[in-house]
């Protein structure tokens, strides 16, 4: 059986994001819907390896400065 990481990991990430998604160029109506829908795509991951994959992704927007929501 798997073991679910927190939720709170998750919770800061798009908290943070958002964050960042003040400054997207395309403007922050642009940059919300398709940062939820990112996030809804990975909503049934289950394996915590793929929970922690897409967190690293996360973070590596996060972290670039320039955020590419595309990558999500």
């Amino acid at each position: 059986m798997y073991q679910r990481l927190p939720s709170k990991t998750s919770q800061l990430t798009i908290v943070e994001l958002l964050y960042l998604g003040r400054d997207y160029p395309l403007g922050y109506e642009y940059f919300r819907p398709r940062l939820r829908e990112a996030f809804g795509k990975n909503k049934a991951l289950v394996r915590d390896e793929e929970i922690e994959k897409a967190i690293e992704r996360a973070e590596y927007v996060k972290k670039d400065g320039a955020v590419e929501i595309e990558a999500l």
